[in-house]
């Protein structure tokens, strides 16, 4: 018996070639799966929740984050989280917290967002992150946590680079169950609290990939045993904290020593996901269901 193959048309070199430039110059585009444009007339309780409190967060944070819509709004077009220097239920500052817990998670994939960030100065902590979404039935740090932007810390501060020296970092639990952690700091060429810049991490089975712009600045590799918390979706949370412990990331734990502007605005234009072939997409409950997700006190930081 002949095999299927002998029944086809020859087809010349020349069409391989033609159909090989074909594909070159019409490429197949990553499709956006999910997205935040921040049109509405707020925030947008279907998408976002708050972590409400002001216990320091697991490092010594001086803000007490609200749900109030003086500390997050939308404005123009871009969610605005807001640090405010007042005195609020026993701390001097407030801010806000936001995240996609119970909303939105997803699983390999490109997450790119057009933030601006505040004048640091001494003091405010901005960070885009994620969480296993397993979290809280997983403690952290086994649940694990994806740093795609951090500015104000106490190295950059010491190096006076405050709004300039970013970082990205990965913490999970390894085999012996103990904090590890990998991170990479990268100096940017200009001031990136004078403009929007998108952030972005690229997310494959076998890589978590980092860029500020179209600069990569960090890859890590994922596939070892201890990365297992990599493989699993992830929610997304936007905050703009105040201070920390001495030890901990901006080195700045007193109210006094605090030298930014407020009010001190963290500005997000857009965040968007496109697929890789490896992405899963994690969609919340229904809204009733959804508000058991709401307000928590015990997140890490």
């Amino acid at each position: 018996m002949k095999s299927s193959a002998s029944h086809l048309p020859y087809l010349p070199s020349f069409w391989f070639a033609l159909l090989g430039t074909l594909l070159l110059a019409h490429p197949i585009r990553a499709k956006v799966v999910w997205a935040e444009e921040f049109n509405g007339d707020r925030v947008d309780p279907d998408t976002w929740t708050h972590d409400v409190g002001g216990h320091g967060w697991g490092n010594g944070q001086l803000e007490f984050n609200t749900d109030r819509p003086e500390n997050a709004f939308v404005e123009n077009g871009h969610l605005v989280i807001a640090a405010r220097r007042e005195s609020y239920r026993g701390n001097a500052f407030t801010s806000a917290r936001l995240l996609t817990r119970g909303r939105f998670a997803f699983q390999y994939g490109t997450l790119e967002a057009r933030i601006k960030v505040p004048d640091t100065a001494n003091g405010l902590w901005p960070a885009f992150w994620l969480l296993g979404n397993n979290f809280p039935g997983v403690n952290w740090p086994r649940c694990g946590e994806t740093d795609i932007l951090e500015i104000g810390g106490k190295e950059g501060i010491e190096k006076k680079l405050q709004q300039r020296r970013i970082n990205c970092a990965l913490h999970y639990a390894n085999d012996q169950g103990r904090h590890a952690m990998k991170v990479e700091w990268h100096t940017a060429p200009e001031d990136l609290s004078k403009d929007f810049h998108r952030y972005k991490l690229s997310w494959t089975p076998e890589r978590m990939t980092f860029h500020l712009d179209d600069t990569e600045f960090a890859s890590f590799d994922i596939t070892g045993e201890d990365m297992r918390e990599f493989h699993q979706p992830q929610f997304l949370i936007l905050n703009l904290a105040v201070g920390s412990r001495k030890n901990s990331y901006t080195g700045v734990d007193r109210p006094e020593d605090i030298t930014a502007s407020f009010p001190a605005r963290l500005e997000v234009d857009w965040i968007r996901v496109t697929s890789n072939p490896h992405t899963k997409v994690v969609l919340g409950r229904e809204r009733k269901e959804a508000r058991a997700f709401g307000s928590s006190p015990d997140s890490l930081r």
